[in-house]
C-alpha cells in the first residue's frame, strides 16, 4: 500500500512539473484559431451570408467552433487531479483535436471515432504526383470503403506541402507542412512552384461545413527532375563614397539579394583598379576578393587609389549537398576621381535603414497622444516557434536624437509573446531607434526601425483639443 502511494505521488509530481508545458502549448494553440482546417469549415458555413455579415459570421463560427468526434475516456485520473487546464474551447486545439475536460482538468485530444462518424467527407487519398510539361499534377481520391463518402453541400480540399533542400530524401530535414491552394476539384495542376533540388510531400484533407476527417496520408517523396539551377546574380549593384583620407579612399558597395532555388550561403565581392595597357584596352591590375555573410547585403572597400578606374564585381554562391553552386558575377564600374582628399561623405549609419533579419515586417501603425501621453504602436510578423515553445519578443528602443537637448536620453525595453506593442514615454520632436529580437541578448539586431515624433503642434491641430497646450 505504501509503495502504491509513493509511485502514485511521484507520478504526480511529474505531471505537475509537466504543466508549464502544457500551459506554454497551449497558447501557442489558441493563437491557432485561423488555421487552415478550421477556416475552411467556417468559410462554408458562411458560404450563404450576404457581403456586410460574412465577416462577422465567420469570427462567431470560428470563435464557437465545436469539432466533431467523442473525446476519449478518462484515461489518467492523476492528470484530472493535476487539474491541468490546457484548453477551454475546440478552436484553441490543433486540426482535428477537441478540448476534453477531465475532472477539473482539460487537454487537447483526438476523437476516438473521427474515421466512422457519419456525416462527414471521406478521408482523402493521394494517388499520383507527376510532371506533365511545365507543371506537376497531383490527385487524390474520395478515399476507399467510406459509407460517409456521399456529403450533401460543398466541399474544399485544402492541399499541404513540407520540403527540405538536398540531393537525396532525408524525412529528418522535412519542414513544417504549408497549405498551398484550396479547390473543391480532385486535382490541381501547379505551375513554377516546386523548386528544383528540393524533396517535397503532400497531403489532402477534406472540409465540409459539418468539418473534416484531417489530413490524408502523405504523400511518397518528389522531386523535380529538372535539377537545382545556380543562383542568379546580386541585383542593383550601387556604389558610394565613404571617405577619403590618407591618400585613399574607402566606397560601400549594395546589392539586393537574388531570388533563388536554394538558400544563399555566402557572396563573394572582387574588385580590381584599371589602367590602360600598351595597346590602349583597360587591364586589370591585382584582382582582390572578399566574402560577405548571406545576412549583410553591402560591404565596405577600403584603401582604394584615388583618381583611378576601378571594376567591382558580386556573385552569389549557395550549396547543394557537397556541391557549391556559384551565379555569374554582377558588376559595375566605379571612378574614385569625384571623391576629394580628407572628404567624409556622411551615410546614413546602418540602423537608419532597415534591417530585417529573423524578424520581419516590422513598422509604425500609428503615434498616439493620450492623457498628456505618447505612445507609438508598432507590428511585426510572427517568427515560427519551436516545438512545444513560445516566441518571445525583445523589444528595445532609446533616443537617438532630440530637438530639445535637455531630454535625457534613456534606453528602454519590454519583453512580449504578441506582435505588436505600444512603446511608451516618448517625448516630442525625438527620433528613436527601435529594436525587435527573439533573443535578450542579441549581438545584431534582428530588426530596426526609425520612428520620428512629431512636434506638439502637430497633435494640437490633429486633435483638435484646448485640452493640449504647447509650450512655445
Amino acid at each position: 500500500m505504501l509503495i502504491r502511494m509513493q509511485v502514485r505521488l511521484i507520478v504526480l509530481v511529474a505531471v505537475v512539473s509537466l504543466m508549464p508545458m502544457v500551459i506554454s502549448k497551449t497558447r501557442k494553440l489558441s493563437k491557432n484559431q485561423s488555421a487552415p482546417l478550421s477556416k475552411a469549415r467556417c468559410d462554408l458555413v458562411c458560404f450563404e451570408a450576404n457581403k456586410e455579415s460574412k465577416q462577422q459570421c465567420r469570427a462567431d463560427c470560428r470563435s464557437q467552433e465545436q469539432k466533431p468526434g467523442t473525446c476519449p475516456a478518462e484515461d489518467s485520473p492523476l492528470w484530472a487531479e493535476a487539474c491541468v487546464e490546457a484548453c477551454n474551447a475546440d478552436s484553441q486545439c490543433d486540426g482535428t483535436q477537441r478540448c476534453c475536460h477531465h475532472g477539473c482538468g482539460s487537454t487537447c485530444s483526438e476523437p476516438t471515432d473521427l474515421h466512422v462518424l457519419p456525416g462527414l467527407p471521406a478521408l482523402p487519398l493521394v494517388d499520383k504526383v507527376k510532371e506533365k510539361k511545365r507543371a506537376t499534377v497531383i490527385e487524390w481520391s474520395d478515399g476507399v470503403g467510406d459509407a460517409a463518402r456521399a456529403v450533401p453541400g460543398r466541399i474544399l480540399y485544402l492541399l499541404e506541402e513540407q520540403n527540405h533542400v538536398g540531393p537525396k530524401y532525408e524525412e529528418s530535414k522535412l519542414g513544417e507542412w504549408k497549405l498551398l491552394l484550396r479547390t473543391n476539384k480532385n486535382k490541381t495542376s501547379l505551375k513554377n512552384l516546386l523548386k528544383p533540388g528540393h524533396w517535397y510531400r503532400f497531403r489532402v484533407a477534406a472540409v465540409s461545413a459539418s468539418g473534416t476527417r484531417g489530413f490524408s496520408a502523405p504523400s511518397a517523396p518528389f522531386t523535380p527532375r529538372k535539377g537545382p539551377r545556380p543562383p542568379p546574380a546580386p541585383k542593383k549593384l550601387k556604389v558610394k563614397p565613404v571617405k577619403s583620407d590618407n591618400g585613399t579612399v574607402t566606397v560601400r558597395l549594395e546589392w539586393k539579394e537574388p531570388n533563388s532555388d536554394l538558400p544563399v550561403i555566402r557572396y563573394k565581392v572582387f574588385w580590381s583598379r584599371r589602367v590602360k595597357g600598351l595597346n590602349g584596352p583597360l587591364d586589370s591590375v591585382l584582382v582582390k576578393h572578399q566574402s560577405v555573410p548571406k545576412e549583410r547585403n553591402f560591404i565596405d572597400i577600403e584603401d582604394l587609389q584615388p583618381n583611378s578606374m576601378y571594376f567591382l564585381q558580386v556573385q552569389t554562391i549557395s550549396q547543394f549537398g557537397q556541391n557549391k553552386l556559384r551565379s555569374n558575377r554582377a558588376s559595375v564600374f566605379y571612378n574614385t576621381t569625384s571623391v576629394h582628399e580628407n572628404q567624409r561623405i556622411d551615410i546614413a549609419p546602418e540602423f537608419l535603414q532597415r534591417r530585417e533579419k529573423k524578424v520581419k515586417g516590422l513598422k509604425l501603425h500609428k503615434i498616439i497622444w493620450y492623457n498628456h501621453k505618447l505612445k507609438a504602436n508598432i507590428t511585426w510578423h510572427a517568427v515560427p516557434a519551436k516545438a512545444d515553445q513560445i516566441t518571445r519578443y525583445h523589444v528595445h528602443w532609446k533616443i537617438i536624437k532630440c530637438q530639445n537637448s535637455n531630454v535625457s536620453k534613456k534606453e528602454l525595453s519590454a519583453i512580449t509573446e504578441l506582435t505588436s506593442f505600444e512603446i511608451y514615454e516618448l517625448n516630442y520632436r525625438c527620433s528613436y531607434k527601435v529594436n525587435v529580437n527573439t533573443e535578450s541578448k542579441s549581438t545584431h539586431p534582428e530588426s530596426e526601425l526609425i520612428i520620428h515624433v512629431p512636434g506638439c503642434e502637430y497633435f494640437k491641430k490633429k486633435l483638435k483639443s484646448n485640452a493640449l497646450h504647447c509650450e512655445s
